[in-house]
């Protein structure tokens, strides 16, 4: 495609997502699925731009009001970033709004004239408030401002990088040392290992894994280091039984399958069935089809799960939540999730908690996680349980995880001994877990 085209292709897609609010990725899947013809070059930089103007969704608009610039469509926000985040000129520009086929329209006078405005200068500017800055609505920037305080902006910074590929070495098929060569041997380079998961590697962005033959022998899982720590923090041992209440599609679930080394029983318990049939196949690529029980729930008081109570070595509570912690990989939530969505939220959470603390065994542990970063999702919640439920006592992290490097726990106070990750600071998603054990049999308040 020429470059215009790219252009042009942009600016529908970010029309289009303006347009009816749907998940930023249903936009270019479904984009994408219907154009079979364009490259897979061509849909990496279409991609990268469209994810671009997201990102930069608040310093566009705000350049767009300081120049009085009476348009905010995508057409306006592609000239814009083309000057404050590629550096082009306005003979750039016109080069890629060239009104040839499939390009975008000629430059108009006002549009000339917003580039020479924007001339010179870049997204970022002094004069542009804090909730611009760190590319946030009011509400969710006065939260964060409230947990992270000054460190607000480092921590922004981060999310609004592109974050890289993260892998699982599936052990029940092979080492790591074996998934780097096979990898190797399909043309992948600058494979890293991660610095926290024992088994997880991490790889440049825009490759495609499906086609590796690692990934068709079940030897690597895309998953990233957060959701790794998350199953290694559920410390599995072989013949344990085990819940996953909110399976989705299973990655936890063949992480604890495959440090059990397929020896025990996991429960994967989901509400919606086409989840846990691409569970299904996921478990049998890995090899951990035998030790996995899949089976659909209408919610966490099924009739079928209740009698399960007490039943349970371990019960993982990966819930629904905001999703706030995966902004490096969908830009867009931050613009989608409200506060009225944050209160359903956790009051489903509640719910779940309640209802999975249930199901563990005197002894046996409750792990609760979140790919959130908002404390009402996550310390909060748990202060509460930790009230109603004096059956249960936390586990510090480092109790689990002994080895754990230092920069790993981020601790608030000796009885809350959460772990709280970060893209700034560990550089994977922004992620929440909580673990405590059952003391006794106790009931529910």
């Amino acid at each position: 495609m020429k470059p215009g085209a790219r252009i042009a292709a942009v600016i529908e897609l970010y029309d289009g997502w303006t347009h009816n609010r749907d998940d930023a990725d249903r936009v270019v899947s479904g984009y994408f699925g219907s154009r079979r013809y364009i490259g897979g070059g061509d849909r990496r930089e279409i991609s990268e731009r469209f994810y671009n103007l997201i990102r930069h969704q608040a310093r566009l608009g705000w350049w767009l009001a300081e120049c009085d610039y009476q348009f905010q469509d995508g057409r306006a926000r592609m000239i814009a970033d083309l000057v404050l985040h590629d550096g082009l000129t306005t003979s750039d520009i016109e080069d890629r709004f060239c009104g040839e086929q499939f390009c975008p329209d000629i430059l108009r006078p006002n549009e000339k004239h917003l580039i020479n405005k924007l001339s010179g200068k870049t997204l970022d500017h002094d004069a542009q408030p804090g909730a611009v800055k760190a590319e946030l609505p009011k509400w969710l920037y006065t939260e964060l401002m409230k947990l992270h305080h000054e460190n607000l902006a480092a921590e922004m910074a981060a999310y609004n990088q592109p974050a890289k590929l993260d892998l699982r070495v599936n052990r029940l098929r092979g080492t790591v040392e074996d998934a780097i060569k096979s990898l190797k041997a399909d043309g992948i380079k600058d494979i890293e290992r991660t610095p926290y998961a024992p088994n997880g590697l991490r790889l440049p962005l825009g490759l495609n894994m499906l086609v590796t033959a690692a990934y068709k022998d079940g030897l690597i899982e895309i998953q990233d280091e957060a959701s790794q720590i998350c199953v290694h923090l559920v410390d599995a041992k072989p013949g344990m039984t085990i819940l996953d209440m909110c399976a989705g599609g299973g990655g936890k679930t063949l992480g604890l399958a495959a440090d059990m080394r397929g020896k025990g029983r996991i429960l994967a318990c989901d509400t919606h069935g086409g989840r846990l049939d691409n569970a299904r196949k996921r478990a049998r690529r890995a090899g951990a089809g035998d030790c996995i029980q899949q089976r659909i729930i209408a919610d966490e008081r099924d009739s079928w799960l209740r009698n399960k109570s007490g039943f349970f070595d371990r019960v993982l509570l990966d819930v629904p939540c905001s999703g706030l912690g995966t902004l490096r990989r969908n830009p867009a939530l931050r613009w989608r999730i409200g506060q009225r969505d944050l209160r359903g939220l956790m009051a489903e959470q509640s719910k779940i908690l309640k209802a999975g603390a249930a199901k563990v065994t005197k002894g046996g542990r409750l792990i609760y996680a979140t790919c959130s970063i908002m404390p009402e999702e996550n310390e909060r919640l748990i202060e509460t349980f930790m009230r109603d439920r004096k059956d249960f006592k936390p586990v510090p992290v480092n109790e689990i995880w002994p080895d754990a490097p230092k920069s790993v726990p981020v601790p608030g106070g000796k009885d809350k001994p959460w772990l709280r990750l970060s893209p700034n600071v560990h550089g994977t998603d922004g992620f929440f877990v909580a673990v405590f054990e059952r003391t006794a049999k106790g009931k529910v308040k």
